[in-house]
């Protein structure tokens, strides 16, 4: 560690140069990372964010909740079976206009029990139990850069019915739409109201923890993560940027290879004099080891510092979502691709022939 940085200070105007194209490399790649979370949650944020781990759905709805269809009197029978708790969730895609003007906004309705397990926390205003308010709803806080706040009435476009805004709940979305959580009474005046011969029914049940063994004709028990999985587009998007990341990884591992492999051909003289006094393949490779891994370090570093700063300004309505974790995992393993390229340069030092290199006649 010590001749690394030695080295390091030695000839910091190169090294700084390459610390440069280090940090770029792993910002792209965490940024890219970041938009393939934030992509995924602009997706599915809604039905994550929900604690529910199973859902019931009608078995011929291919695990999407919107085109499942379950009878109103489903959900007692199905408390007379299980222990677990059980909700009902209903999923409509609908437009909302702020009281007063003309703009359309999408929304998904999520229509919910208001004491339920699906209940959303708020960052703004009440939930949708402690609201004292008639029909209430809770929005996605995106609904706040359109200019709404708490208290106001919003309107759904296609029925007229009013509702009075109670809450905000951070990062709420279905399918690239923010969603507006209501309650049951209210989704089925809507419903009412654009179809007087309207039946009750429910799309989907949701349970916290694992039910017991049902055994119902036509129904079908998935798990959150297979609803996840087949929303629309959902697998699509995900799988596409995923590929680009690993594009990008393998890119970035040939670059910096490529870089120290050059460098070490710069010190080829400098390692056979090396290794001419002494100093054995083992030490040589800690060195080696050791600059890389000073350099990819304090790149990720200075990289997570500036991809974090970056998403504190960025706009709300950009897609872009990067966990701590996630950011550790990348970073160690942009580290630790760092060292193994590395390992090109040390097979390289292992043939130096140090009577060659000190002679001048290594060209």
């Amino acid at each position: 560690m010590k001749f690394a940085l030695r080295e390091l200070l030695y000839g910091k105007k190169k090294y700084i140069l390459i610390e440069l194209l280090l940090v770029l490399l792993m910002f792209m790649v965490l940024f890219l990372c970041g938009l393939v979370e934030g992509l995924g949650r602009a997706v599915t944020s809604a039905i994550d964010n929900r604690v529910a781990d199973y859902y019931i759905l009608s078995d011929s709805a291919e695990k999407l909740i919107t085109v499942s269809e379950l009878p109103d009197g489903i959900i007692n029978e199905v408390r007379e079976k299980t222990n677990s708790e059980v909700t009902t969730l209903d999923i409509q895609r609908m437009y909302l206009q702020k009281q007063g003007e003309e703009r359309k906004l999408n929304v998904i309705y999520f229509a919910i029990d208001a004491n339920s397990f699906l209940a959303p926390s708020v960052i703004e205003g009440k939930t949708l139990e402690y609201s004292d308010k008639d029909n209430p709803i809770v929005l996605d806080d995106d609904f706040m850069a359109e200019d709404i706040h708490v208290g106001d009435i919003i309107i759904d476009s296609a029925s007229g019915f009013e509702f009075n805004v109670v809450g905000f709940a951070k990062d709420e979305m279905y399918g690239h739409v923010s969603v507006g959580f209501i309650t049951r009474d209210s989704y089925t005046q809507i419903r009412t109201r654009l179809n007087p011969q309207y039946g009750t029914t429910i799309h989907a049940l949701a349970f916290k923890g694992k039910p017991d063994d049902l055994d119902m004709d036509g129904k079908e028990l998935v798990k959150k993560q297979d609803i996840i999985d087949n929303i629309p587009s959902y697998r699509a998007e995900h799988l596409t940027i995923t590929m680009i990341i690993y594009v990008l990884v393998i890119v970035s591992a040939i670059v910096i290879g490529v870089f120290y492999y050059i460098m070490t051909i710069q010190k080829r003289r400098q390692f056979g004099v090396m290794k001419a006094v002494g100093f054995g393949m083992g030490k040589l490779s800690a060195i080696v080891v050791s600059e890389v891994s000073l350099l990819s370090v304090f790149a990720a570093v200075v990289a997570n510092i500036f991809t974090f700063a970056m998403s504190a300004v960025i706009p709300q309505k950009m897609p872009f979502h990067l966990l701590p974790a996630d950011a550790v995992s990348v970073s160690a393993g942009f580290v630790l691709i760092s060292i193994v390229s590395s390992l090109i340069s040390i097979i390289h030092i292992s043939r130096v022939d140090p009577i060659q290199a000190i002679g001048g006649n290594d060209e």
